[in-house]
This record gives C-alpha cells, structure tokens and sequence, in this order.
C-alpha cells in the first residue's frame, strides 16, 4: 500500500505542474505527450480507496467491530491527520506570503490564486471547506476535509456491514451516492452537496469490501480474476481517455471515479491474495515504499514547495511551455520529495512516533533536557 500511496501523491503533483504551464483545463493545451497528467483527481480517488481498505483490515480480523471502540477510533484518527494538516496550513500561509505572482490558473489546482485570510485559515483549520466557501491557502486540501468527514461514517458503514453483509452495504451505499448525485445535479436546492463529492463515500466502501479478502480468503482463483478484471477495466478506460480527451473525460468523473475505485479495489484485493510475489514487487521497490511512508506530507505540501520552484527557479528563465514543463519537472519532483521528507521528519514523524499530544510533549522535553547537559567528560 505504500508504494500505491506513493505513486499516487506524485502523480497528483506532477498533474498540477502540468496545470502550472497549461492552463486550458479540462482540455489539454500541451503536446499529446503529457495529455496523461490531466486526470490528478485520480490520484485523490485512489486514496480514499486506499483509505477505506486500510482502515477495514482491523475490524474484518475483530468481527467487524472497532478495537478500543469509536472514541478510540476518531482520537487516533484525528491524532494522525490534523496535527500535520495545520502545520501544512501554517506553511501554505507563510509561503503564500513570499510569493507575488499567481501561479497556477484552474482554481483545484494548487497555491497562489486568492490571497491568504482569516476566515480561509480557520474554515480550513476546522476542515470545513467542502461546506463552507471560503479562499483557499492550498487547493490540494479539498479533499483532506472531504475523507475527514467520512470517517464518522465509518462506525456506521461497519455495523451494517456486520448486521447486512457485504453485499447489501455495497450495494446500499451505491445507491445511496447514485440518488444524492441525481438530486444535487436535478435540483438546484441540493446542487451543494456536489462539493462533498459523494462518490467518495462509495469508493471509501469498495475500499473496505476490498480488504476482507484478509480476513476471509478467497478460492485459489479469486486473485488471478481480480487482477484480470482490474488490468482489463484500466485498459478500457485508458483507451476511452485516450479517444475522447480530457475535455469530454473530466466532466463525467462521478461515474469515472466509481469505476476507478471498483477496479483500485480489485487491483488491491488481488495483490493481496496473490501466490506470486512478481506483480507486488512492482509497488515495492525501495524508493517508492520510503515515499509512501511520507505520502501524506507528500500530498500536503507539494503545492507550496511547487510554488517556490515556480516562481524563482523556472519564471526567471522566461522558457516556452515545452522548456518550462520539463525544468518544473526536473527541478520541482525532487524539491517536493526532498521538501516533504522533511516536514514529515517534522510534523508527521512524531505524530506517528507519539500517539497523543502529552507523549509528544513528554519526547520534546527529554529532548530539550538532554541537548542542555553537557557531555561527559572522559578519564
């Protein structure tokens, strides 16, 4: 899974420096060539598909029940995602406040199009920004707000699970995310409730159906079959892509994300129940499980550091498209792998380290002490 989260935190960051030099989104204004970095958001989907089957792994060996409960769930949750979501807000700011120029011109896209504020800062702090409108000090935080919602959801989505089965969840939940997108897309009255992208919330339960393959194993021919119909569903989409383009493409991406996520969740399942180790290792050579470890700071603070690069490494070149995409990309991949590697060993490795705001001030005062004694001399 750390290699899947790796590669789709760089693909979302190596989608917004394509959004950086072309600005005609949905439609590809560059060379065919880069045409495939127009679907970022599909890196988002495969997160929350990521996300929900992570997340069911305990409960499917537990019975489908909570160990330590809901409380213990939403503190432990909270513990791990919005310590370093304010710190990433707190950097977004400050590095907003370096910066003069806009860079990126489709308002998903990242940092520098509306100016840093009161209201943006504390909507986003309190991770309400798919409900309230406010400006944005990282477009890329959209969707942390949207997962974070979610998981109060969870508690629930597993009780049914428990008492229904799997099927009907599934199959509930569907149709629950199928009559909130027709409402909102027929009504005016509900048209809000397509900023909560409710397709989500399906894609965060195939995530979870696809995680009970551990607890309850599948024939022998399940993980050939999963893998097949997952390689067969990607190539089919990749095709349509390729034949339609990203301007017809984009603006069905409910149904393209319930089906990313039915595949995701195969394709994850299948790894999973596999005898052969070959297509695993794909996803674990080295470089992409060490950046999957820090994936989350990895989509948090990309935006910011791509900004820096833009402005005062690539700007002052004055370079065509072509030219400037490349340099953006040779430059800006490793600024962001190196610049996010560095804020988690600030704000996610300890979190991760400490479970809970006392331990972690408990780590920083024996730390503190012991820079303060002076070093043993030797006899």
């Amino acid at each position: 899974m750390d290699g899947i989260r790796a590669v789709a935190a760089l693909y979302v960051a190596l989608h917004h420096m394509w959004l950086g030099v072309w600005q005609g989104y949905p439609a590809n204004d560059g060379p065919w060539w880069v045409g495939w970095l127009a679907y970022g958001h599909l890196g988002v989907a495969v997160f929350i598909v990521l996300s929900g089957f992570s997340l069911a792994i305990e409960p499917g060996r537990n019975d489908q029940r909570l160990v330590g409960g809901a409380r213990r769930f939403f503190r432990r949750r909270a513990w791990r995602i919005v310590p370093t979501y304010w710190a990433a807000i707190a950097l977004s700011c400050l590095l907003l406040l370096v910066r003069d120029e806009k860079i990126l011109g489709h308002d998903g896209a990242v940092l520098g199009e509306q100016p840093v504020t009161l209201k943006g800062v504390i909507v986003h702090g309190l991770l309400l920004q798919d409900v309230i409108g406010s400006e944005s000090p990282n477009g890329a935080f959209w969707s942390i707000a949207i997962e974070w919602q979610i998981y109060f959801l969870f508690p629930i989505l597993l009780v049914l699970l428990r008492r229904t089965g799997l099927a009907v969840l599934v199959a509930s939940v569907t149709a629950l995310v199928l009559a909130t997108q027709l409402l909102a897309v027929n009504v005016a009255l509900f048209e809000p409730l397509l900023n909560l992208v409710p397709q989500f919330l399906a894609l965060f339960v195939f995530g979870m159906a696809g995680a009970q393959v551990l607890s309850r194993p599948p024939g022998a021919r399940f993980a050939p079959l999963a893998l097949a119909t997952a390689g067969l569903g990607a190539a089919v989409l990749v095709a349509w892509f390729w034949a339609a383009g990203s301007a017809a493409v984009i603006p069905r991406y409910f149904w393209i994300d319930l089906a990313v996520g039915a595949l995701t969740a195969l394709l994850l399942a299948g790894l999973a129940t596999m005898r052969s180790d070959r297509l695993r290792a794909l996803f674990e050579v080295r470089f992409l499980r060490w950046t999957g470890r820090f994936s989350y700071s990895v989509y948090l603070v990309h935006a910011p550091i791509l900004g820096i690069v833009w402005q005062f490494g690539v700007v002052p070149l004055g370079l065509s498209p072509v030219p400037a995409f490349l340099a953006i990309v040779l430059a800006g991949t490793p600024a962001i792998i190196l610049g996010s590697w560095l804020f988690a060993q600030a704000f996610e490795e300890p979190v991760l380290r400490h479970r809970s705001w006392g331990a972690l001030r408990a780590a920083l005062v024996t730390r503190i002490k012991g820079s303060r004694e002076p070093a043993p001399v030797a006899e």
